[in-house]
């Protein structure tokens, strides 16, 4: 019941958009890959931005959480209960933002496997629309790829193969740049008295060039198309992100850059 649920609401309608793109641009997969990306990433634009409000949410809770062990440190009791209020009031954002993750999770992977199976030709004909089987049948015949039907090309690569290095190259890149976005954004955490304040800044960008080198990796390893789907995904990200905090953005590379030379930044300014 919850298969066809998912068939119906989610990965028949992405699939039949996916058809009408094949058909306007004469059956190239690639450019259909990238408008369906780019149309479900805009579908998903506010559930993301509200996702990214409440990340940034999250950053004064740690500190909060920290100031607490270090007060009430010999009275467990009192830490329990401050604990406790301080997760029923802020800890809302960290609920709020794992449950704006956890509803774009299945978006990404239905979006996935639509691709995955329009590229391997394994669509039965029934997903089709029967208003679109006068125009969209013939993408979903068991020889499409062989006869030509769909072209798998797209930028001088070859969709079905392994291994590109210049999108290899580009996914990295703007992996690097979502990650460094994401780190600008965030508030500085502030220091508690008392206690020792852990380097997250080491640690951070360790886990910024493991995500780098990961998604490299994959996209790799991977068929190209894949490699086109996430790449798609993540300049999306960079340029959404950009966009929305722009202004603080703008604000924390200046003071960054400024290296206290007694500049004064407003981040409202725009």
């Amino acid at each position: 019941m919850l298969w066809m649920l998912f068939t119906e609401i989610l990965y028949r309608p992405t699939f039949n958009i996916l058809v009408i793109f094949l058909t306007i641009f004469g059956g190239n997969l690639g450019i259909a890959i990238v408008l369906l990306t780019v149309l479900v990433r805009s579908l998903m634009i506010k559930t993301t931005l509200a996702g990214n409000d409440m990340q940034k949410g999250m950053g004064a809770l740690q500190p909060k959480l920290a100031e607490i062990q270090e007060k009430y440190k010999d009275d467990p009791k009192k830490l329990s209960a401050e604990t406790m209020k301080l997760f029923k009031t802020d800890g809302k954002w960290a609920f709020k933002w794992c449950l704006m993750m956890i509803i774009q999770i299945p978006v990404f992977i239905w979006l996935y496997y639509v691709i995955r199976h329009m590229a391997a030709a394994t669509i039965p004909q029934e997903r089709l629309y029967s208003f679109f089987h006068s125009f969209g049948a013939k993408f979903i015949e068991s020889d499409a790829l062989k006869t030509g039907v769909i072209n798998t090309h797209f930028l001088g690569m070859n969709l079905l193969a392994t291994k590109n290095i210049a999108l290899t190259i580009i996914a990295a890149v703007f992996t690097f740049l979502q990650t460094k976005l994401t780190t600008l954004a965030k508030p500085a955490t502030p220091d508690v008295p008392g206690q020792k304040t852990p380097d997250m800044g080491k640690m951070m960008w360790f886990m910024n060039i493991f995500l780098v080198f990961m998604i490299g990796s994959f996209v790799y390893t991977m068929q190209t198309w894949v490699g086109l789907y996430i790449t798609t995904t993540t300049i999306f990200s960079v340029f959404q992100y950009g966009r929305q905090y722009r202004a603080l953005l703008r604000a924390e590379w200046l003071a960054r850059t400024s290296k206290g030379k007694g500049v004064v930044i407003n981040p409202h300014h725009k």
